[in-house]
């Protein structure tokens, strides 16, 4: 503003100038005015970018908060950010999965108890003879899931934080008459800071890096699952090796005189397991042992200890192909393998543990064609040596296997179509089987 007056005033005085006025006093009267504008203008700007960079006077008193501007940076993981004034680094991602399926034989129930239609169980399989609807289809986006992680570096150690959830929450089934609606699951959350670990997250005794790469949540029959809160150590042996040992939630589930499952929970001893995990250029390969005591107080207080062991890997083949596989024995493999097909025990007449032999597992190769295309078949059997006193109706192996194309057009996207044939026998020698066909589509974020 004070540089447009000036120059309103120096063509003013222009303009009344007297006429007879020499030309090279004109000319050097506004020389100077010009001097002069441009030396306001300058002190102008001056003012102006004190004011934008929120400059205040030493003697004015600051009434109000004054605002760091902290830019977000990059984490120190992939994917992170780091939040601002913090050493923390923050990630989340997930995915959205679509699976259509189609079952030759449903396993029946609404919603709420055809899990089995959704997802291969071994235990859900139907039997010959069984009332069962034919050519079943099925919707669902249950798998899709959230995660959302964290790291910070301490002095005792990097300090990590992880939470997932997804939606087969079996409480709250939801229906497929309107809405579809099923309510979140808690799948992990723990923290760890260095070697420790406490929370809920996949047992010790199972091998993640081993699991093939299907489309069916489920499968393949053989595998050990199962996540569970626990306490954790892990042991760093050397660059390629490392020891753990856990004590983990223990649940104890029977097969009593009618052939019929029962959860006494009456658990007074944690699954305690240790594992060593071998780190090589051509892949990595487990060993992990378990011991469990198996408790029932719901007749005569009765228990008992078993063992498990289970080897299982992945190892490079030829080119980016691999080989996994996971083998498992034990009298108390029980709810860790195989969906928990069979139970960790049974009651006798008396009412007391008796413990039985179960061995299984599976092997699977993934074959790439193309840089976004590739297929994984895999085979897994389990198989149960159960006692003599037990219903004849109790399951006493079963068996699948899958094959599937999946194609990756993008890193953020999976489209894939999986065949599975899975099959199932009682101990009385009746036995059936499942076509499956699946398609499902995956999108990351």
């Amino acid at each position: 503003m004070l540089y447009k007056i000036a120059l309103f005033f120096t063509i003013s005085s222009i303009i009344v100038a007297p006429a007879h006025a020499a030309e090279e006093d004109l000319h050097k009267t506004v020389e100077d005015l010009r001097s002069q504008v441009e030396m306001l203008t300058t002190r102008l700007l001056q003012l102006e970018n004190k004011l934008n960079n929120k400059e205040i006077p030493p003697n004015q008193v600051q009434t109000e908060p004054q605002i760091t501007n902290k830019k977000v940076a990059v984490g120190d993981t992939k994917g992170s950010i780091k939040i601002p004034g913090t050493d923390t680094s923050l990630a989340i991602g997930g995915y959205v999965k679509l699976d259509a399926i189609y079952n030759s034989q449903s396993v029946g129930g609404d919603a709420g108890s055809n899990l089995g239609d959704q997802i291969l169980q071994p235990g859900s399989i139907p039997i010959n003879g069984d009332d069962k609807e034919e050519d079943q289809i099925t919707f669902h986006a249950r798998q899709s899931r959230f995660w959302l992680k964290s790291f910070t570096p301490t002095d005792w150690g990097d300090l990590n934080t992880y939470l997932e959830m997804d939606f087969f929450a079996f409480q709250s089934p939801g229906n497929e008459r309107v809405s579809n609606s099923y309510s979140p699951r808690l799948r992990h959350a723990f923290g760890s800071l260095g070697p420790f670990l406490a929370g809920q997250t996949w047992t010790t005794f199972m091998n993640v890096k081993a699991l093939p790469e299907l489309n069916d949540f489920g499968g393949p029959v053989g595998r050990i699952f199962a996540r569970q809160p626990q306490i954790r150590w892990t042991q760093q042996l050397n660059a390629d090796s490392d020891w753990m040992f856990s004590i983990e939630s223990p649940e104890t589930t029977l097969t009593n005189n009618l052939g019929n499952r029962e959860t006494p929970d009456d658990d007074q001893y944690p699954d305690m397991i240790t594992r060593l995990n071998i780190y090589r250029p051509w892949g990595t390969v487990s060993l992990a042992g378990m011991l469990r005591n198996i408790q029932s107080n719901a007749q005569i207080n009765s228990d008992a200890f078993g063992g498990a062991v289970s080897l299982a890997g992945r190892v490079k083949t030829y080119e980016r192909d691999d080989l996994r596989f996971m083998l498992n024995y034990g009298n108390v493999l029980g709810r860790y393998a195989s969906s928990n097909l069979f139970n960790d025990g049974a009651i006798t007449p008396e009412g007391k543990i008796k413990l039985f032999d179960q061995y299984g597992g599976f092997v699977a190769y993934r074959h790439w064609w193309h840089d976004n295309w590739r297929s994984t078949f895999a085979y897994g059997l389990s198989y149960a040596d159960n006692v003599d006193f037990v219903p004849t109706t109790v399951s006493q192996w079963a068996q699948s296997a899958q094959l599937n194309l999946l194609w990756s057009p993008l890193i953020q996207t999976t489209f894939g179509l999986e065949y599975t044939y899975a099959s199932r026998a009682l101990e009385n020698n009746d036995s059936g089987h499942i076509h499956r066909v699946q398609f499902s589509s995956v999108f990351y974020f």
